[in-house]
């Protein structure tokens, strides 16, 4: 083990040390195209290591620190540090070298910095800055497959501004159906629209949208559970007993959110097995 170590951490220093005289030659005569392929190199160099050894090993961060002592400046590095402790809930470890690549390369990681405060440290005050920044700086677009107002719209959710969120969603796909039409339109874009109007007791036009929802995703437990609360609240309990049934049925067959960061954290308004009294 120690000589796999000593082996793997030889090798990325010399990948590094070879590098440092050309980055040293850029940095005195700067060209864009050179420097960004002589980056790209170390970073290709660096992650096939790097990647050999386990996300939250001692071994790879002690390898990544190295490379980020060495060259400070490159983001991937910084990025690469951060990802792991936000997956192990060590969000105030991993914000520093998360704002050091948002700092170093906005366009890159300002977006993502606030997908995690939004998604995986519930920082929604701050996501929503970052998000607004980014828009400003550089238009609206797309982080971890939604739009950059779809996470504005469930941190007021999650604020209780329910106007706001509601507004921000209803960008959010309205931005989906421009660019590829209404088809495109996420089921969770749809989801959290729906639930918005129900906070707002719109509940008519929440079903709408729970219902476009599931057009999508048949089987949506949460969906289906946001649509009962809407139709007993319309007064229509048989109604709604019979899809309070379904999303238990749906969610007992793992028929929930299938966002790929579910498996590290509970995202806004994901309901529990224990509200339905489910083990």
């Amino acid at each position: 083990m120690i000589k796999n170590a000593l082996f793997l951490t030889t090798l990325i220093l010399l990948v590094l040390i070879s590098c440092e005289e050309k980055q040293g030659e850029t940095q005195e005569k700067p060209s864009v195209k050179y420097s960004v392929i002589q980056k790209d190199s170390i970073i290709d160099e660096v992650y096939k290591v790097v990647a050999k050894t386990r996300l939250n090993s001692q071994r790879r961060r002690d390898l990544l620190d190295s490379a980020i002592t060495k060259y400070p400046t490159i983001t991937y590095f910084n990025q690469q540090r951060a990802m792991p402790l936000y997956k192990q809930d060590k969000d105030e470890l991993g914000l520093p070298f998360l704002k050091k690549a948002a700092e170093l390369n906005p366009e890159k990681y300002l977006d993502y910095m606030a997908f995690m405060k939004c998604i995986f440290s519930k920082n929604y005050k701050d996501a929503i800055i970052d998000f607004e920044k980014y828009l400003n700086l550089y238009g609206d677009g797309y982080v971890m497959d939604h739009t950059y107002y779809f996470y504005i719209g469930i941190s007021y959710l999650q604020l209780n501004q329910f106007e706001k969120a509601k507004s921000f969603l209803e960008k959010s796909t309205h931005q989906a159906e421009m660019e590829s039409g209404k088809e495109w339109i996420h089921y969770l874009d749809l989801m959290y629209l729906g639930i918005a109007k129900m906070e707002l007791k719109e509940y008519e036009e929440a079903i709408l949208d729970f219902d476009e929802s599931l057009l999508q995703y048949e089987n949506f437990s949460d969906a289906k559970y946001y649509k009962a609360i809407c139709l007993y609240a319309l007064g229509k309990k048989e109604k709604g007993k019979a899809m309070v049934e379904e999303a238990i049925n749906d969610l007992s067959n793992e028929n929930t959110m299938n966002e790929d960061n579910v498996i590290y954290e509970r995202y806004p308004y994901q309901i529990r097995k224990s509200w339905l009294g489910l083990n």
